[in-house]
């Protein structure tokens, strides 16, 4: 999933929940749950991981995706009134940590976060796996009217 996809998900739980540690908790699994949905990135990260090709392709999807979900944020945050900033932003947080904590590891390689990636993949590649990944185009504007939908939640 983009980032953008997950911060606004975490968004909704935040506003939802109206406690920061659960907004923070629960943003944090629904990462997992929604990752298990196959989102056509799967060839990407292959490509950059495994066959080490088309490497400066997958770290500008990540580029454009990061500056992406931070526009977005911002201009949730700052458009909308919302009661409690707070669970808002715990959400969010939550929500992409993972992703950022494997960016650190595909970065580090410590084997301190071994773990951490072997079970984030377990989730993105649940289902994947067993039955194949759909066309990145088709993904995208999945997520786009998801995200779509899920703002008019807050």
């Amino acid at each position: 999933m983009t980032l953008t996809t997950h911060a606004t998900l975490g968004a909704v739980i935040g506003h939802a929940v109206g406690n920061p540690v659960w907004a923070f908790i629960l943003g944090f699994i629904s990462h997992f749950a929604i990752d298990m949905v196959p989102h056509g990135d799967t060839g990407l990260a292959d490509n950059y991981k495994i066959h080490k090709v088309n490497r400066k392709r997958a770290v500008a999807y990540v580029v454009i995706d990061g500056i992406i979900a931070l526009f977005f944020v911002l201009i949730l945050a700052n458009t909308r009134d919302i009661a409690s900033m707070n669970t808002f932003s715990w959400g969010i947080v939550g929500s992409v940590l993972p992703d950022l904590i494997i960016g650190v590891y595909e970065i580090t390689k410590t084997p301190l976060l071994e773990w951490f990636n072997k079970l984030h993949f377990f989730f993105h590649d649940f289902f994947v796996k067993r039955k194949g990944d759909v066309p990145l185009y088709y993904a995208l504007l999945a997520q786009i009217v998801l995200i779509a939908y899920l703002q008019t939640k807050l």
